[in-house]
Parts: structure tokens; sequence; C-alpha cells
């Protein structure tokens, strides 16, 4: 990820998730697993999806980007995609 990118948005791909949870513990108060096993995020006023959402709606909008650079990365089929202000993506690459 390159340095000067801040990450904005958030979007798991339910398509891609398997449930390993990995990264609710790499990104604590960011994501749980939902009733068909699969990774949403949690948002301010106790919603929870797939998004896409921004960094800013996280229940946890104080979690740091090296976090949820870490969350991504943590997760064994990528499902976890980051994007920065500009809409480009930045994880995975």
């Amino acid at each position: 990820m390159d340095g000067d990118k801040k990450i904005a948005k958030i979007t798991v791909d339910r398509n891609l998730c398997i449930g390993a949870a990995s990264c609710l513990s790499a990104a604590a108060g960011v994501y749980e697993l939902d009733e068909e096993n699969k990774a949403v995020m949690l948002l301010k006023g106790g919603e929870k999806n797939s998004g896409p959402a921004e960094k800013g709606n996280l229940e946890n909008d104080g979690i740091g980007d090296a976090d949820l650079l870490a969350s991504a990365q943590s997760c064994p089929t990528m499902a976890i995609i980051l994007g920065d202000e500009q809409g480009n993506q930045i994880y995975p690459e």
C-alpha cells in the first residue's frame, strides 16, 4: 500500500468471505460474523453490513489505517477491499 494513500472505504466481498474470522482479531470492533458466517462491518447506529462503508461510519471510527490494512492482509481469500478518497483500490493491489 502506498504510504501516501489514506483508507477511506472498506468493502467485504461476501462471495469471497469464508468466515475465517482473522479480520476480527486484526481489527477489533470493526467486523463480526453474521448468521451466514460471513464478515460484516459494525457501523454507527447499530447497522451491520458488508459495505462499501466509509471509514468514518465505522462504529470504531478511531481505528487506524495500519489496523485496517492488517485486517485485509489477514484474510486468506482477500475478501476485504480497501479504497482511498478518490475511489482507487488500495488493497488488494
